[in-house]
């Protein structure tokens, strides 16, 4: 299925061609912005031929957080290699379900897809991508299916987020987080229904000759046998990104605790309990740790410093977690220093490229949030325009194209704010279930989104590649969400 002639830049390619199309319609479509409801015109302003090579640069001062992230995400699956325990777990988890290997491709689909719907944060959940391929491409799936198990489920988490974007819309609309939560949640469960029959679908007949491969029958004829154990030990030598065979006799019980408690203290981290449920408890804790005293002295303050708290983490703090706990791992399993630094370094090499193309990707948001007045803001009004009042098909597509130009969903729901302002608040379950599920789509297909296109140049599988797998799926579900929102606003009116 994954064909390995790729252009070796179609990618970039891919985001250069994006990049001049957004620098074309900055020279056909004049700029503007909303002050409240109202929407002001302005003039054109190219992006010109020198912003073409200044803007890529505004991308990576802006967004060199992403580089961090990336590079540390690389670093602490370097280190995971060199403890010997990390490919001992692994296999571990892929000889369980080594028969019922379709199982585990729907449990892992499942799981990403719900916590992005709750969590949202789509760069806390991929630091959890390179664990489940490692564990999908040892159990004999390709490149391809393993991607749209992982990042391609995360997407489809944001497109039935239930709470995940909830913040997002209390922020800016005072919108109750559980109002319509039947609704999204009934929405989650045909969404990732039909994308779990998809994957599984595609991937079926792979599936079964993967079994074959890795069980040959035993011939009367001895050449027989060694063309099917040579094929094999080619099923056994495919190259999985950011992981080695180094199995020692290590517990791996060490390993699986953190790696638990890492796990629970990222999502639990990078979800805002107190603004999404009113939840005072980690405020509370953070307070009386940082302000507890002796001798009038803040003990842990001076010792912690800026200590984050849980459900305010963002992209560094993420970042320096993970350090925290990669430097915990390498201690555990008595790495010595260089060889610490040795695994950190070579897994932070193979992140480095996914981590440049993420930052390529953002270019076009790099200068709507360097501008207050842009050519995005016009389109919007131009849309709403259209029609008189509410309308589902418009929605949508103030969605969509919102989503090309901000790849980041607060920014977008901050663009398009005077346009929401103006529905009536009753319309808030549709509104906010249409937005979600557009910008989720949008980031399933648009060179824009950082998760794919960071999946994309980890997995070395072209743009090209992922549109022809997918399209047919998110076809189909933007009809599936324009059907559910209009069912939807039948029954709240």
């Amino acid at each position: 299925m994954n064909k390995e002639k790729n252009s070796k830049y179609g990618l970039l390619k891919v985001l250069g061609i994006t990049f001049l199309i957004f620098a074309g319609l900055t020279m056909i479509v004049p700029t503007g912005y909303y002050n409240g409801k109202t929407f002001t015109g302005g003039e054109t302003a190219p992006v010109g031929l020198y912003g073409l090579f200044i803007n890529p640069t505004y991308s990576f001062g802006i967004f060199a957080q992403y580089l961090v992230l990336f590079l540390t995400i690389g670093g602490f699956y370097g280190v995971l290699n060199k403890t010997g325990a990390y490919s001992k777990l692994i296999d571990g988890v892929a000889k369980k379900y080594e028969n019922k290997k379709t199982l585990f491709l729907v449990l892992t689909i499942v799981l990403f897809a719900l916590l992005s719907s709750i969590v949202g944060s789509q760069l806390a959940l991929f630091i959890f991508v390179p664990f489940a391929i490692a564990i999908l491409m040892t159990l004999g799936y390709d490149k391809l299916t393993a991607l749209a198990a992982t990042v391609g489920a995360i997407l489809v988490g944001i497109i039935g987020s239930t709470y995940g974007t909830s913040v997002v819309f209390k922020s800016f609309m005072s919108i109750d987080v559980n109002k319509g939560i039947l609704f999204k949640v009934i929405f989650f469960a045909v969404v990732t229904t039909l994308y779990t029959l998809f994957v599984v679908k595609r991937n079926k007949k792979c599936i079964q000759n993967e079994v074959i491969v890795e069980k040959p029958k035993r011939s009367k004829k001895k050449k027989d046998d060694v063309k099917a154990l040579e094929k094999k030990e080619e099923v056994k030598k495919v190259e999985i990104p950011l992981y080695n065979l180094k199995e020692e006799n290590k517990s791996i019980i060490p390993l699986a605790i953190i790696l638990g408690f890492f796990a629970v203290l990222i999502l639990v981290g990078m979800f805002n309990w107190y603004h999404t449920f009113g939840v005072e408890l980690f405020n509370s804790i953070h307070s009386a740790i940082m302000d507890f005293e002796v001798g009038g002295i803040k003990i842990f303050a001076k010792i912690f410093g800026s200590l984050p708290e849980i459900g305010y983490f963002g992209n560094y703090d993420l970042t320096a977690i993970i350090l925290i706990v990669t430097v915990l791992i390498g201690w555990v399993y008595g790495n010595k220093f260089d060889e610490f630094v040795d695994g950190f370094v070579k897994g932070a090499k193979e992140m480095v490229l996914p981590a440049i193309y993420v930052m390529l990707a953002s270019v076009i948001f790099a200068v709507m949030v360097n501008n207050s007045s842009n050519i995005s803001a016009t389109i919007v009004n131009f849309l709403t325009g259209m029609v008189e009042g509410f309308n589902v098909i418009v929605l949508s597509l103030i969605g969509l194209v919102s989503s090309f130009f901000f790849n980041d969903f607060p920014y977008l729901v901050n663009g398009i704010y005077g346009v929401l302002g103006s529905y009536d608040a009753v319309l808030t379950p549709v509104i906010t279930l249409v937005l979600s599920a557009m910008y989720g789509i949008a980031m399933m297909i648009l060179p824009v989104s950082i998760t794919l296109i960071a999946g994309l140049k980890y997995m070395n599988i072209s743009y090209k590649e992922w549109v022809k797998y997918i399209w047919k799926f998110l076809v189909g579900i933007l009809v599936v969400t324009l059907l559910f929102a209009l069912i939807a606003l039948a029954i709240i009116k």
